[in-house]
């Protein structure tokens, strides 16, 4: 998949850094709780759906809260956050697939049903390819500019509620 780093305004950094660390973090929590909100609908909604819409179902989001010198961090993404127990314990194995694509692909030993064949066609002895599908980079670009946007204003409202419990001490 592809890896984005998106990192705060320039002014909501400087003044996190003047904050007391736990309110700091609890600022950055909701700060990238609300981006992560809208990254996870944005994937959602441009991710193509198949006949189980498998796919669109293991598209999730994980946050991971700030301990020790690691910051908090959050990720968005198909087979990311929980995931319900199937068969195959994975809601989409194949979602890989359809987001990188795959390469032409020969056999070298025919089996199930090519088994019994004794002169095998190319047809028969190639497994196809699958085209990449880049929805979820589509969907990072598209999904960045109201990203930011929620991630200023859940910044902000968590701001003035930081402020207000420290004015009421």
């Amino acid at each position: 998949m592809s890896r984005q780093l998106i990192t705060g305004d320039k002014e909501l950094e400087k003044l996190l850094s003047k904050l007391a660390d736990k309110s700091a973090d609890r600022v950055a929590r909701s700060a990238i709780g609300g981006g992560l909100t809208v990254l996870k609908q944005a994937i959602k909604k441009n991710a193509p759906i198949g006949k189980t819409g498998a796919l669109k179902k293991s598209i999730g989001s994980r946050f991971t809260r700030a301990k020790g010198n690691r910051p908090p961090s959050a990720k968005a993404g198909i087979g990311v956050g929980k995931r319900k127990k199937t068969a195959t314990g994975f809601k989409a194995p194949h979602s890989h697939l359809v987001a990188l694509g795959t390469k032409r692909r020969t056999r070298t030993k025919l089996g199930g049903k090519y088994a019994r064949v004794t002169d095998p066609t190319p047809e028969q002895l190639t497994t196809g390819t699958m085209p990449e599908n880049s929805f979820l980079k589509e969907a990072v670009l598209a999904a960045r500019p109201k990203l930011m946007a929620k991630m200023k204003e859940r910044a902000a409202k968590s701001l003035a509620r930081e402020l207000a419990k420290v004015a009421a001490k």
